[in-house]
């Protein structure tokens, strides 16, 4: 298969090249930015045919498919025309930054014969994957009780200037939040619905957030996001029989239950996937690893080959969307702009 980049930044680059690089059966055979560094770069790294323009590369009749990795506020019109020119792709999240928009990238993506994914990657990650096998086999029985965080710290000056604003694509509820989002409706097979929200926007906007959401069970969940904290991504299910904590950054994953005799409870050991295991040990020699970009590109390549879905629709890209953009109408019911607080 003859894939396409579009976006030769920091996700493209680092990542994105270097998986399809070392992916059975699949060819980078070009990709487009409008940087001309970034250009330089990417063709100096990968040997591929770099263009300035992304409709240059949806006209090549040697690529199949495309990845598409650009700044925010240019997913949709690069989803279109992606689906205009009859190429399957698969976009990075968010889906959108409007509504509007992400209703029609999900119309788009509807043609026959397109095959499209969006990049939640999480849902690939051996660590959520084997949370999400572990309550779907109801190691803690029904969740009465859900808590999340994730944090990324990013100084202003280190950050491009798109993600500051969030008209861009900028702010922790695009940039973050949607991966929990996503995450919660795949682990619980369950719809989430906001019931408050509260955002700060101190050096960027929308820096920060706290969020109060409730599952069609009527589970509630509490979340906080930051690009001012400390580096954070866990969660705790709290269910029935136990409790269930996975960090990303301690490579962890614990089980608690009552115990048979006695007062309080104790730690269950639970088996790790194997996928699971070689994660935790190529973190021993190199601590950024994260194979879930690979094996989500993986599975959209799959997919495009006649395989069965696995990865994130871009129906779910939308679902996380209205998620985020409710939590924003919510909060903006508050009398500040800058510290926003839970309405009804």
């Amino acid at each position: 298969m003859r894939i396409g980049l579009l976006g030769c930044g920091s996700v493209g680059y680092w990542i994105h090249r270097r998986a399809l690089r070392g992916m059975p059966g699949v060819t980078l055979a070009a990709a487009a930015d409008p940087d001309p560094a970034a250009r330089e770069r990417f063709a100096r790294a990968s040997g591929a045919a770099v263009h300035e323009r992304a409709e240059d590369v949806l006209g090549r009749t040697d690529v199949d498919a495309v990845l598409i990795c650009a700044p925010t506020h240019l997913h949709a019109s690069l989803a279109l025309a992606a689906a205009e020119a009859g190429k399957h792709f698969y976009l990075e999240k968010p889906i959108a930054t409007t509504l509007d928009d992400g209703h029609s990238v999900a119309a788009a993506g509807d043609r026959a014969g397109l095959t499209t994914a969006i990049g939640f990657n999480r849902r690939h990650h051996p660590l959520f994957e084997r949370a999400g096998a572990l309550l779907a086999n109801g190691v803690i029985g029904q969740v009465h009780a859900v808590q999340t965080a994730f944090c990324e710290p990013s100084p202003p000056d280190r950050m491009p200037a798109w993600k500051r604003r969030r008209e861009t694509g900028g702010g922790v509820l695009l940039d973050l939040a949607s991966h929990h989002m996503d995450l919660l409706r795949w682990m619980l097979a369950t719809e989430l619905r906001v019931g408050s929200a509260s955002i700060r926007s101190d050096r960027t906007e929308q820096d920060e957030a706290r969020l109060e959401l409730e599952t069609s069970e009527g589970v509630a969940v509490q979340c906080f996001f930051s690009f001012r904290a400390g580096p954070a991504e866990w969660l705790e299910l709290i269910g029935e029989r136990g409790a269930l904590r996975l960090d990303r950054h301690a490579a962890s994953l614990s089980l608690h239950r009552p115990r048979h005799w006695g007062y309080g409870g104790k730690r269950i050991r639970t088996a790790p996937s194997l996928a699971l295991l070689k994660w935790r040990v190529e973190r021993t020699w190199r601590r950024s690893a994260d194979p879930s970009y690979l094996r989500a590109v993986a599975a959209f390549v799959e997919r495009v080959r006649g395989g069965r879905q696995t990865g994130a629709t871009l129906s779910d890209g939308l679902r996380s969307l209205e998620i985020v953009v409710a939590a924003e109408t919510c909060a903006l019911g508050a009398a500040s702009p800058h510290l926003s607080g839970a309405s009804e």
